[in-house]
């Protein structure tokens, strides 16, 4: 018993001393940032969405940090919604680290949302706000030193802005403002050169009703809008690759820990086998020595009784014999009790180990949970972020919806289609999943299932695809005998 603990022991050590991570140097929140920009850079915007967005919600658990993380995990994620061509989202996460910038005094942060409003409100034909945003990012630069790449293109904007203003309002273009606009429209960025050939062909025919940028308009708008188009296709093919890769990289380490629980099993069962096999030895040794001891002794009663003559010699010797036995007994006995008292010790060191073994893995498993549920809340918070699911009257919807608003609000095929997408989007291709599961599922049915997995009530789900409240209760019946019948 002995060897099958000590080999129990050092198994579970080398499991721990393997499974062993150095702590990183930096915090939480820069290794969720950092994680972020690299997916960005790499074009896996959905995954650097999921990351600037942990980002900032582990801002509330880190506030001597967050002043910094909070606004460029913003920023970053608006630059995606940006790309992704979702201006309103864009435009609130931009608003958002303007006020926040504000409030805490950080010019940099406020000067650079300034600037990408600036370009949001010019595509959105906003021209009051895109100048009013302009004029701020020119004076917080006057006010605030900063670098040249960062005020890079600041001043093209400004002239976009105030051009834009005018033509709106109807006012003449200084003959300066219009020769930099000129320039403007030859710009190396295609987004500029677009917007400036925009402005030109609309204050051309505002004016004199010439047509002369309007064609290299269309042709550069069109290129824009095909460069947009090219950059959204190869990042989705991007993130494609990646969810293979990453599901073959799952596979094989479900494989690897498969080899490694049965190799941990059978040693095991190999030290529990040798343990028997030593213990029952050892019991046959002590056998023996007693049935020896036996022998000794009737060995002796007969030397007794042969040499009677000599009585008092063998009596001599038989007494030193007896006390160099009991001196040996004496130390086999001080041997077993040190034998017994390092056993105590380990068993003692042994018990202290399982229950901080124990103790580490309800912290695994308390952190397991709490991963999950954060994952949970930003999933449900990506949902409500969307066209539709900012509309579902659900217990946690921060937007809080009116009746007005989710009235007939998936009545139709294509509101039922576009829901569907914002689910796959956003829960892991679930509706997708559970039509494969049950091909015997229309779209209804999955459009149903879905809305029962969010939790919304009978009443507003038959507000909401505007049928009747039996007729939604009939249909969760039904849904639950075929689901019952698939497994």
């Amino acid at each position: 018993m002995k060897t099958y603990f000590k080999t129990f022991a050092i198994i579970t050590l080398s499991l721990l001393l393997t499974n062993c991570r150095k702590a990183p140097n930096s915090s939480r929140l820069q290794k969720s940032y950092e994680e972020a920009v690299k997916l960005h850079q790499a074009g896996n915007l959905n995954d650097a969405v999921f990351h600037y967005q942990s980002t900032a919600l582990q801002c509330q658990y880190y506030p001597k940090d967050s002043l910094t993380y909070w606004w460029k995990a913003m920023c970053g994620q608006g630059e995606i919604w940006k790309e992704k061509n979702f201006l309103d989202y864009a435009q609130s996460d931009f608003e958002a680290v303007q006020q926040f910038a504000v409030r805490h005094r950080l010019d940099t942060a406020e000067y650079i949302a300034c600037r990408k409003l600036t370009l949001i409100a010019l595509e959105q034909q906003d021209y009051s706000k895109a100048k009013a945003y302009a004029l701020r990012a020119h004076q917080i630069s006057i006010k605030t030193p900063m670098s040249q790449e960062v005020t890079e293109n600041q001043e093209n904007e400004r002239i976009l802005s105030g051009s834009a203003y005018a033509i709106a309002y109807e006012k003449n273009i200084p003959d300066t403002m219009y020769r930099q606009l000129k320039r403007l429209s030859a710009n190396t960025s295609l987004e500029i050169q677009t917007i400036a050939l925009k402005l030109l062909s609309l204050y051309e025919i505002q004016g004199s009703g010439l047509q002369t940028h309007l064609l290299q308009y269309l042709r550069s708008q069109n290129e824009f809008s095909n460069q947009r188009f090219q950059k959204f296709t190869d990042a989705s093919e991007r993130e494609k690759k990646q969810l293979i890769a990453e599901r073959d990289t799952i596979a094989a380490k479900q494989k690897n820990t498969l080899f490694i629980s049965l190799t941990i099993f059978t040693l095991l069962l190999g030290s529990s086998l040798y343990a028997m096999a030593d213990h029952r030895r050892k019991h046959e040794l002590d056998r023996i020595r007693l049935i020896l001891n036996q022998k000794e002794q009737t060995i002796h009663i007969l030397e007794e009784k042969q040499e009677s003559s000599e009585k008092l010699l063998s009596r001599l010797k038989e007494k030193e014999e007896r006390m160099a036995e009991l001196e040996r007994r004496a130390q086999k006995l001080d041997e077993m009790q040190k034998l017994f008292g390092d056993r105590k010790e380990y068993m003692e060191k042994a018990t202290q180990k399982m229950e901080e073994l124990n103790t580490l893995k309800d912290q695994i498993q308390q952190k397991e949970k709490e991963w999950e549920t954060t994952e949970q809340q930003l999933r449900n918070r990506l949902l409500y972020s969307m066209e539709i699911g900012r509309k579902l009257p659900t217990a946690d919807n921060p937007h809080q919806p009116t009746l007005k608003e989710y009235t007939n609000l998936i009545a139709t095929d294509e509101k039922k289609i576009l829901f569907l997408k914002e689910i796959d989007y956003c829960f892991n291709n679930f509706a997708s999943g559970l039509q494969k599961i049950t091909p015997s599922l229309t779209m209804y049915d999955v459009v149903h299932c879905c809305l029962f997995r969010l939790g919304i009530r009978t009443s507003d789900i038959a507000t909401m695809c505007s049928l009747a409240n039996s007729t939604i209760s009939c249909r969760r019946k039904r849904l639950e005998a075929k689901m019952e019948a698939k497994t």
